[in-house]
Protein backbone atom coordinates (compact mmCIF):
# COMPACT_ATOMS: atom_id res chain seq x y z
CA UNK A 1 0.00 0.00 0.00
CA UNK A 2 1.38 3.40 -0.97
CA UNK A 3 2.51 5.79 1.73
CA UNK A 4 -0.27 8.46 1.93
CA UNK A 5 2.28 11.22 2.55
CA UNK A 6 4.28 10.22 -0.51
CA UNK A 7 1.10 9.83 -2.58
CA UNK A 8 -0.04 13.33 -1.60
CA UNK A 9 3.36 14.81 -2.45
CA UNK A 10 3.34 13.08 -5.83
CA UNK A 11 -0.14 14.49 -6.55
CA UNK A 12 1.03 17.92 -5.41
CA UNK A 13 4.08 17.90 -7.65
CA UNK A 14 2.06 16.61 -10.60
CA UNK A 15 -0.27 19.57 -10.09
CA UNK A 16 2.65 21.98 -9.90
CA UNK A 17 4.29 20.33 -12.90
CA UNK A 18 1.70 22.14 -15.01
CA UNK A 19 4.24 24.96 -14.89
CA UNK A 20 6.45 22.81 -17.11
CA UNK A 21 3.87 23.55 -19.80
CA UNK A 22 4.90 27.22 -19.54
CA UNK A 23 8.48 26.28 -20.42
CA UNK A 24 7.32 24.02 -23.26
CA UNK A 25 5.07 26.68 -24.78
CA UNK A 26 7.90 29.19 -24.46
CA UNK A 27 10.23 26.72 -26.18
CA UNK A 28 7.80 26.35 -29.08
CA UNK A 29 7.54 30.12 -29.38
CA UNK A 30 11.30 30.52 -29.45
CA UNK A 31 11.66 27.76 -32.04
CA UNK A 32 9.02 29.25 -34.33
CA UNK A 33 9.70 32.98 -34.01
CA UNK A 34 13.31 33.33 -32.82
CA UNK A 35 14.77 36.65 -31.69
CA UNK A 36 13.22 38.93 -30.51
CA UNK A 37 9.61 37.90 -31.19
CA UNK A 38 9.94 34.46 -29.62
CA UNK A 39 11.33 35.94 -26.40
CA UNK A 40 8.62 38.60 -26.27
CA UNK A 41 6.00 35.92 -26.86
CA UNK A 42 7.46 33.90 -23.98
CA UNK A 43 7.34 36.89 -21.66
CA UNK A 44 3.78 37.67 -22.70
CA UNK A 45 2.60 34.08 -22.26
CA UNK A 46 4.28 33.83 -18.87
CA UNK A 47 2.63 37.10 -17.86
CA UNK A 48 -0.79 35.78 -18.83
CA UNK A 49 -0.09 32.60 -16.87
CA UNK A 50 0.95 34.67 -13.85
CA UNK A 51 -2.24 36.75 -13.97
CA UNK A 52 -4.33 33.57 -14.30
CA UNK A 53 -2.72 31.84 -11.32
CA UNK A 54 -2.73 35.02 -9.25
CA UNK A 55 -6.45 35.44 -9.89
CA UNK A 56 -7.13 31.87 -8.83
CA UNK A 57 -5.04 32.22 -5.69
CA UNK A 58 -6.59 35.52 -4.61
CA UNK A 59 -10.05 34.02 -5.11
CA UNK A 60 -9.08 30.95 -3.10
CA UNK A 61 -7.69 32.98 -0.19
CA UNK A 62 -10.30 35.75 -0.10
CA UNK A 63 -13.53 33.91 -0.96
CA UNK A 64 -12.72 30.28 -0.26
CA UNK A 65 -16.36 29.39 0.18
CA UNK A 66 -17.03 30.13 -3.49
CA UNK A 67 -13.83 28.56 -4.79
CA UNK A 68 -14.76 25.74 -7.21
CA UNK A 69 -11.64 23.58 -6.80
CA UNK A 70 -11.56 23.05 -3.03
CA UNK A 71 -11.45 19.25 -3.23
CA UNK A 72 -8.54 19.23 -5.66
CA UNK A 73 -6.51 21.72 -3.64
CA UNK A 74 -7.25 19.87 -0.39
CA UNK A 75 -5.40 16.90 -1.88
CA UNK A 76 -2.34 18.75 -3.12
CA UNK A 77 -1.76 21.72 -0.81
CA UNK A 78 0.26 21.67 2.37
CA UNK A 79 -1.42 23.13 5.49
CA UNK A 80 0.85 26.19 5.54
CA UNK A 81 -0.14 27.00 1.95
CA UNK A 82 -3.85 27.35 2.70
CA UNK A 83 -3.60 31.04 3.59
CA UNK A 84 -0.71 32.09 1.32
CA UNK A 85 -0.07 32.27 -2.39
CA UNK A 86 0.56 28.89 -3.97
CA UNK A 87 3.77 27.66 -5.58
CA UNK A 88 2.41 28.27 -9.09
CA UNK A 89 2.40 32.04 -8.54
CA UNK A 90 5.97 32.09 -7.25
CA UNK A 91 7.13 29.87 -10.09
CA UNK A 92 5.43 32.08 -12.68
CA UNK A 93 7.11 35.15 -11.17
CA UNK A 94 10.45 33.36 -11.17
CA UNK A 95 9.97 32.35 -14.80
CA UNK A 96 9.07 35.90 -15.81
CA UNK A 97 12.09 37.39 -14.03
CA UNK A 98 14.38 34.78 -15.59
CA UNK A 99 13.26 35.48 -19.16
CA UNK A 100 13.27 39.26 -18.78
CA UNK A 101 16.56 39.54 -16.89
CA UNK A 102 18.52 37.24 -19.20
CA UNK A 103 17.19 38.89 -22.34
CA UNK A 104 17.82 42.42 -21.06
CA UNK A 105 21.25 41.46 -19.75
CA UNK A 106 22.30 40.08 -23.12
CA UNK A 107 20.56 42.71 -25.24
CA UNK A 108 21.72 45.77 -23.30
CA UNK A 109 24.65 45.31 -20.91
CA UNK A 110 26.57 42.66 -22.87
CA UNK A 111 25.85 44.26 -26.23
CA UNK A 112 27.46 47.46 -24.90
CA UNK A 113 30.72 45.49 -24.73
CA UNK A 114 30.06 43.80 -28.09
CA UNK A 115 29.57 40.43 -26.42
CA UNK A 116 27.18 38.12 -28.25
CA UNK A 117 25.83 35.48 -25.85
CA UNK A 118 23.46 33.76 -28.27
CA UNK A 119 21.90 31.18 -25.95
CA UNK A 120 21.10 33.85 -23.40
CA UNK A 121 19.80 36.33 -25.98
CA UNK A 122 17.65 33.75 -27.74
CA UNK A 123 15.91 32.74 -24.52
CA UNK A 124 16.99 29.10 -24.53
CA UNK A 125 18.97 29.42 -21.32
CA UNK A 126 15.81 30.73 -19.64
CA UNK A 127 13.86 27.73 -20.93
CA UNK A 128 16.58 25.42 -19.64
CA UNK A 129 16.56 27.09 -16.23
CA UNK A 130 12.79 26.71 -15.93
CA UNK A 131 12.83 23.06 -17.00
CA UNK A 132 15.65 22.16 -14.60
CA UNK A 133 13.95 24.01 -11.74
CA UNK A 134 10.52 22.50 -12.33
CA UNK A 135 11.53 18.88 -12.88
CA UNK A 136 14.51 18.82 -10.53
CA UNK A 137 12.68 20.43 -7.61
CA UNK A 138 9.65 18.20 -8.09
CA UNK A 139 11.67 15.00 -8.05
CA UNK A 140 13.75 16.25 -5.12
CA UNK A 141 10.61 16.58 -3.02
CA UNK A 142 9.18 13.19 -4.03
CA UNK A 143 12.42 11.22 -3.60
CA UNK A 144 13.29 13.10 -0.42
CA UNK A 145 9.99 12.22 1.26
CA UNK A 146 10.04 8.61 0.12
CA UNK A 147 13.71 7.72 0.57
CA UNK A 148 15.26 10.58 2.55
CA UNK A 149 17.31 9.41 5.51
CA UNK A 150 19.83 12.19 6.04
CA UNK A 151 17.98 15.36 6.98
CA UNK A 152 19.70 18.65 6.18
CA UNK A 153 17.38 21.41 7.34
CA UNK A 154 13.63 21.41 7.85
CA UNK A 155 12.18 18.84 5.49
CA UNK A 156 15.20 18.89 3.13
CA UNK A 157 17.22 15.69 2.79
CA UNK A 158 20.50 14.81 1.11
CA UNK A 159 18.76 12.11 -0.93
CA UNK A 160 16.21 14.62 -2.18
CA UNK A 161 18.90 17.12 -3.13
CA UNK A 162 20.81 14.44 -5.04
CA UNK A 163 17.61 13.42 -6.85
CA UNK A 164 17.05 17.06 -7.79
CA UNK A 165 20.59 17.22 -9.19
CA UNK A 166 20.17 14.06 -11.28
CA UNK A 167 16.72 14.77 -12.66
CA UNK A 168 17.54 18.45 -13.16
CA UNK A 169 20.47 17.45 -15.34
CA UNK A 170 18.28 14.99 -17.26
CA UNK A 171 15.75 17.78 -17.84
CA UNK A 172 18.43 19.72 -19.71
CA UNK A 173 19.26 16.89 -22.12
CA UNK A 174 16.61 17.83 -24.75
CA UNK A 175 18.32 21.21 -25.20
CA UNK A 176 21.62 19.44 -25.77
CA UNK A 177 20.07 16.92 -28.16
CA UNK A 178 17.94 19.34 -30.18
CA UNK A 179 19.98 22.56 -30.02
CA UNK A 180 23.52 21.37 -29.32
CA UNK A 181 23.77 23.47 -26.16
CA UNK A 182 26.85 21.98 -24.41
CA UNK A 183 26.09 19.61 -21.54
CA UNK A 184 28.27 21.72 -19.25
CA UNK A 185 25.33 24.15 -19.09
CA UNK A 186 23.07 21.38 -17.84
CA UNK A 187 25.65 20.35 -15.27
CA UNK A 188 25.95 23.92 -13.98
CA UNK A 189 22.15 24.23 -13.79
CA UNK A 190 21.91 20.98 -11.80
CA UNK A 191 24.72 22.06 -9.45
CA UNK A 192 23.00 25.38 -8.72
CA UNK A 193 19.73 23.55 -7.99
CA UNK A 194 21.62 21.20 -5.67
CA UNK A 195 23.28 24.10 -3.79
CA UNK A 196 20.00 25.98 -3.37
CA UNK A 197 18.30 22.82 -2.13
CA UNK A 198 21.07 22.16 0.39
CA UNK A 199 21.20 25.74 1.65
CA UNK A 200 17.41 25.95 2.16
CA UNK A 201 17.22 29.78 1.77
CA UNK A 202 14.29 31.72 3.29
CA UNK A 203 12.92 32.68 -0.14
CA UNK A 204 10.40 30.34 -1.76
CA UNK A 205 12.42 27.93 -3.88
CA UNK A 206 9.81 28.03 -6.65
CA UNK A 207 10.75 31.70 -7.05
CA UNK A 208 14.46 31.38 -6.38
CA UNK A 209 15.39 28.26 -8.39
CA UNK A 210 14.71 29.47 -11.96
CA UNK A 211 16.26 32.88 -11.25
CA UNK A 212 19.41 31.46 -9.62
CA UNK A 213 19.87 28.84 -12.35
CA UNK A 214 19.23 31.32 -15.15
CA UNK A 215 21.72 33.87 -13.82
CA UNK A 216 24.35 31.17 -13.26
CA UNK A 217 23.96 29.98 -16.85
CA UNK A 218 24.12 33.57 -18.09
CA UNK A 219 27.32 34.20 -16.14
CA UNK A 220 28.88 31.01 -17.49
CA UNK A 221 27.96 31.80 -21.09
CA UNK A 222 29.46 35.28 -20.76
CA UNK A 223 32.74 33.84 -19.45
CA UNK A 224 32.65 31.10 -22.08
CA UNK A 225 32.17 33.59 -24.94
CA UNK A 226 34.79 36.02 -23.72
CA UNK A 227 37.52 33.54 -22.84
CA UNK A 228 37.06 30.70 -25.29
CA UNK A 229 35.20 32.05 -28.29
CA UNK A 230 36.49 35.61 -28.35
CA UNK A 231 33.10 37.31 -28.42
CA UNK A 232 34.42 40.78 -27.62
CA UNK A 233 34.99 43.36 -30.31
Amino acid sequence: MADPIVAKEVQRKLFHSLMICVALVNAVGLALFGIPHGVLLSVGFTGITLVFFLGIEITRIRVYGYFPFKRILARVMRPRERTRLGASVYFAVGTMITFVSLYLLSNTFLSFFDITAIWMLSGWLAVGAVMVAAIGDGMAAIIGIRFGKHRIRGNRTLEGALAGFIFGFLAFLPLWFLLNIPLIYGLIAAIVLFIVDLSAPPLDDNLLNPIAIGLALAFFETIFVVLLVGGVG
